[in-house]
């Protein structure tokens, strides 16, 4: 009788820790969000004006990256994933980063917070590009890069993937720099992107995030394993 052929153990699993780390994010966001829409406190704006004020010397690549946090980064994201052929990995960008936005969207006329020109003497606020429209909380780029930002980070392999963080800092630090957001707008931007992108991978299930992966493989796995700790 010929031998069965050993299967690779299964890589794509549901975490219950995932519930906690999304349930924790948003839960983050919604307390960011009463402190943001109370009293301008000195802290967050001494923070604010360190930023805001700093050179313009790192305008040009500050902003570049900040288009990262754009909608548009949304389908172009999971295109390229595409390309590369993930289709699970662009299936995930996609579902995370519009989530982010879509909450983004809704939490702004709830807070009904201003953003910097309309909290702050325009004296203090350094505009850089177009005037930012609009409510302030949360950042929907800050959201929208993180999102994707931790959508991506699983299905990432090599010793420097976890620099992929750097990247929704990076934008939360520009919106701050051009003078469109104020920190605790940031702050609760990046919360709820990674809420929407732990809930995604609640649903969808996700590579573990201590050790490399097939992608192949990966790609091979219709459906994750139930849910575990």
């Amino acid at each position: 009788m010929a031998a069965q052929p050993v299967r690779a153990p299964h890589v794509t699993k549901r975490y219950i820790a995932d519930a906690w780390v999304a349930a924790i994010a948003l839960g983050f966001a919604m307390v960011a969000s009463v402190f943001r829409a109370s009293t301008l406190t000195d802290p967050e704006r001494d923070v604010f004006e360190s930023i805001n004020h700093l050179s313009n010397v790192i305008s040009g690549p500050v902003q570049a990256i900040m288009l990262f946090g754009v909608f548009a980064a949304i389908p172009v994201t999971a295109i390229v994933a595409m390309i590369f052929r993930r289709f699970r990995l662009a299936a995930v960008l996609a579902a995370a980063g519009c989530l982010a936005y879509a909450l983004a969207k809704v939490a702004k006329p709830i807070v009904d917070a201003g953003r910097p020109l309309a909290v702050l003497p325009n004296t203090d606020v350094i505009v850089r590009g177009a005037v930012a429209q609009g409510l302030g909380y949360p950042s929907g780029h800050s959201a929208v890069s993180a999102a994707l930002a931790l959508a991506a980070l699983p299905y990432l392999n090599g010793r420097y993937r976890w620099l992929i963080l750097l990247v929704p800092l990076v934008v939360g630090f520009a919106r701050i720099y051009v003078g469109a957001h104020l920190p605790l707008d940031v702050v609760g931007g990046w919360a709820i992107g990674v809420g929407s992108a732990f809930i995604v991978h609640l649903i969808a299930g996700r590579p573990p995030l201590t050790r490399p992966v097939d992608p192949a493989q990966v790609e091979a796995e219709q459906d994750p394993l139930p849910a575990s700790s």
